[in-house]
């Protein structure tokens, strides 16, 4: 990990308010793994003072660029969005713990859901690379806010896409996509990252098909590096039904995770 200064080599809009930064940042593309974030200080001014986490969704090793996607939906995804080409910024990481690998040649299912698509979308093209078969799972509100077919295709042979609306690919949930998948013959391991009711829901029809499933979590950071302690994620109870101190109970989502096995967390609200 380190705070390194990067410079923005593009940032543009992909999809309605979603946007999509390519950092030089040859540090963290020499090691940044599927599943791991970087906290980008978007302003120097003191506002907004705290740092955006975003996930990476690509890396050029030979050109040291990586890439995030995210959503203008804040204050600090709008300073972000307003940035152009040439501008340098603090960018600390590689953070957290990335994706376990699946076993060797298993069929696997990526589930993202809005913004917890980018992280699927590095791993899926890792996967594809060691020649693992993927399936690409992707759900949204609405046409507009779907990533474009060429972010998507590189990261599975299969892409399959849910509209709230209807307005692109199958009306309904992304998790009823998932249901299909798990009802035929089911992959060997999912994988998972969007809102926490959507993550919720994966974690159990992956249970009931007893499907493995490791999920990014997603959580307000202020630190990124675990000392404030605020995304803190509580843990099911071990098997003996002990809870242990505070200390086990409760990860922080920043350096613990984000990506958790799916049986670990506790979902209910």
């Amino acid at each position: 990990m380190i705070d390194e200064q990067v410079e923005i080599l593009a940032n543009d809009e992909v999809a309605e308010e979603f946007y999509m930064a390519r950092l030089q940042a040859p540090y963290i593309a020499a090691r940044a793994k599927p599943g791991q974030f970087v906290n980008i200080q978007v302003s120097t001014g003191g506002v907004p003072l705290l740092r955006i986490p975003l996930s990476v969704c690509a890396i050029d090793l030979d050109a040291g660029w990586i890439e995030v996607i995210y959503e203008n939906m804040g204050p600090k995804s709008e300073v972000l969005s307003r940035i152009g080409r040439g501008v340098s910024m603090s960018c600390l990481g590689p953070l957290g713990n990335g994706f376990p690998p699946p076993p060797a040649g298993a069929r696997t299912c990526l589930v993202g859901g809005g913004i917890g698509v980018p992280p699927m979308l590095y791993w899926g093209s890792v996967l594809q690379r060691q020649n693992y078969p993927v399936t690409l799972l992707v759900g949204a509100r609405n046409k507009g806010k779907h990533l474009p077919d060429e972010l998507l295709a590189p990261a599975a042979s299969v892409v399959r896409r849910a509209s709230d609306d209807g307005s692109l690919g199958q009306a309904g949930l992304v998790t009823d996509l998932l249901q299909e998948e798990l009802a035929g013959d089911a992959p060997h391991a999912v994988y998972c990252c969007g809102p926490h009711g959507m993550m919720r829901a994966v974690a159990a029809l992956c249970r009931e098909s007893a499907v493995p499933c490791q999920v990014s979590l997603e959580e307000y950071m202020a630190c990124g590096i675990g000392i404030c302690v605020g995304c803190a994620v509580e843990l099911q109870q071990d098997e003996q039904g002990a809870v242990g101190s505070d200390y086990t109970r409760y990860s922080r989502i920043c350096v613990d995770g984000p990506v958790f096995d799916a049986r670990r967390v506790k979902w209910e609200d």
